[in-house]
């Protein structure tokens, strides 16, 4: 039996939306999100006090809203080795399921691991995980509703490991404006 037009069309993705009038190929919400890093470094520099020239610095150097990821300590050590990519699950504040994915290659013993969270497509709700550098502005950017509890279980390729961490101190982010600067010398 041949499949409907429009269960070919679920499976697959026949464009993206438009990012300030650029119409992507691939999913880039994650990598343009790094806009908002900049408007929050330039709300901070604004303020024109020390304390919010720290605050700039470090959101220049730490990001909030670009490739986020958690840095989990693990209760029990990994069973097994997983590679990088490998689907984790875990659960938010409010008991919704949050996936990521293995950010490095990890051997079978270990104990602290770092997990990527998954983006979408639409760019208002890319990541619902923005922390980084962002509670030092102390202005309320900071976004947890899409970030793991601070403990509770991950299930990694099957079984379920407890964990804790801190969602404010833990959650960081691997794509900064500092990042593609220092990157760029190197290029």
């Amino acid at each position: 039996q041949a499949a409907s037009a429009a269960t070919l069309r679920a499976h697959r993705q026949l464009s993206f939306l438009d990012i300030a009038g650029y119409q992507p190929n691939s999913q880039v919400t994650d990598h343009a999100a790094i806009d908002l890093d900049q408007a929050a470094l330039e709300s901070q520099l604004a303020l024109r006090t020390e304390e919010s020239f720290d605050a700039a610095k470090q959101i220049y150097l730490e990001g909030g809203n670009s490739k986020s990821y958690a840095e989990i300590v693990l209760g029990t050590p990994l069973s097994g080795s997983i590679g990088k990519g490998a689907k984790i699950h875990g659960k938010n504040d409010e008991g919704k399921t949050i996936t990521g994915k293995a950010l490095d290659d990890y051997t079978s013993g270990t104990t602290q691991i770092s997990v990527q969270y998954d983006t979408t497509d639409e760019q208002d709700v890319y990541v619902q995980c923005q922390v980084g550098a962002l509670p030092k502005a102390k202005a309320g950017l900071e976004n947890t509703v899409g970030c793991f509890s601070a403990s509770g279980n991950l299930k990694i390729d099957g079984t379920e490991y407890p964990y804790s961490y801190n969602p404010l101190v833990d959650n960081n982010n691997a794509r900064t404006i500092s990042g593609f600067s220092t990157g760029a010398m190197k290029k």
